[in-house]
């Protein structure tokens, strides 16, 4: 009986260094790995970079090799492989991340297509340490996500220049979706059109002229705002395409409306406008936008004013090809007369002004 039982214990003692882990023999894990896939999503290459973060643990200063195996399903190609030690230009928060100092190489097996392979990273450092985060980057182009959705482990290594396995961590991740691109959001948004007009008056009044003079009124501001891509044109249309005395029946006519300037002379009667730019582009504006004159009211001097259009027909005076903060405009009115005009306090015309957006 108790040799039967010593037979029994003697067994289980086998059976169990037979089939038990040899825990002293593991290789420890690294004090932190991560994977960080540029995509997530099922068969995605493009733009599938990969950051690597370790950690190092055992003999960090031993180490020369970071290695990453990728299990079945991902499709690793060897041909152009390339590292970057730059992570902490790209993570410059939390966590922490130094890039794997030395001079970095890198080489790659694969198993087939489809069917896993390694990422090795080679460092001429030997000054690793095992309380900082060390990243790099393995550029996008060699790592091809598998066509399965779910979990898959890999694992990042530690070795030497051997190359023999130092420290090895698990790391898993999980590819996403149903069909391509599901690991992606598309953000869309829009933009409220904007476009705001004022004018600082509704009256001005042209100091009273004489033969030997030419004279100009003080004018009114006109202000345009508008996120309009292609900006806006100005209009201003005349009731009566000159100033009008009830009283007397006498009119002072504009020029010609032929795409230049008028000259106003002293002794000739006539009745010009006369737009000009103040403060413009307040607040930003699109930086290759101009404002344009049309031709009738570009180049006007002292001596001088654009015609109205005929009586009751808008012409466009002025434009801007983009946005803008805020534009601000003078708009005055020059007038002469001649010797013969009949004198009256009542001479009138109504100007009215208009903008419009280019959207």
């Amino acid at each position: 009986m108790i040799q039967n039982k010593k037979a029994l214990i003697f067994a289980v003692a086998l059976v169990a260094v037979l089939f038990l882990p040899d825990v002293a023999s593991a290789v420890p894990q690294l004090n932190q790995a991560g994977l960080r896939f540029g995509r997530l999503g099922i068969s995605a290459a493009t733009n599938n970079d990969l950051l690597v973060t370790v950690k190092l643990r055992t003999t960090p200063t031993s180490v020369r090799k970071v290695k990453i195996t990728f299990p079945s399903g991902f499709n690793i190609t060897t041909a152009g492989l390339a590292v970057a030690a730059t992570p902490s230009t790209i993570f410059p928060s939390t966590p922490a991340i130094t890039g794997l100092p030395g001079t970095l190489s890198i080489a790659g097996t694969t198993n087939g297509s489809n069917l896993g392979g390694t990422i090795t990273v080679t460092t001429t450092s030997t000054t690793l340490d095992s309380s900082t985060l060390y990243g790099f980057i393995i550029a996008s182009g060699n790592i091809t996500n598998p066509s399965s959705a779910g979990q898959y482990l890999l694992s990042v290594d530690s070795q030497d220049a051997t190359p023999t396995t130092i420290d090895s961590t698990p790391v898993a991740t999980y590819i996403y979706g149903a069909s391509a691109n599901q690991d992606q959001v598309t953000v869309t948004a829009s933009v409220a059109p904007l476009f705001t007009f004022t004018l600082s008056g509704n009256n001005d009044i042209v100091p009273q002229a004489d033969k030997n003079t030419v004279v100009t009124s003080p004018g009114v501001t006109l202000t345009i705002a508008t996120n309009a891509p292609l900006g806006y044109t100005a209009y201003v249309k005349s009731a009566n395409a000159a100033l009008d005395s009830a009283n007397t029946s006498g009119t002072i006519p504009t020029g010609t409306f032929n795409g230049s300037p008028d000259s106003v002379v002293a002794g000739t009667s006539s009745y010009t406008f006369v737009p000009s730019s103040g403060t413009v582009c307040v607040g930003g504006c699109n930086g290759s936008s101009v404002i344009t004159y049309d031709g009738e009211y570009n180049g006007i001097t002292g001596a001088s004013g654009g015609s109205f259009n005929a009586a009751g027909s808008f012409a466009s005076f002025v434009s801007r090809n983009g946005f803008t903060g805020t534009d601000n405009f003078s708009l005055k009115e020059r007038v002469a007369v001649s010797a013969v005009q009949a004198a009256a306090t009542d001479y009138t015309d109504t100007l009215t002004i208009v903008a419009a957006g280019n959207y």
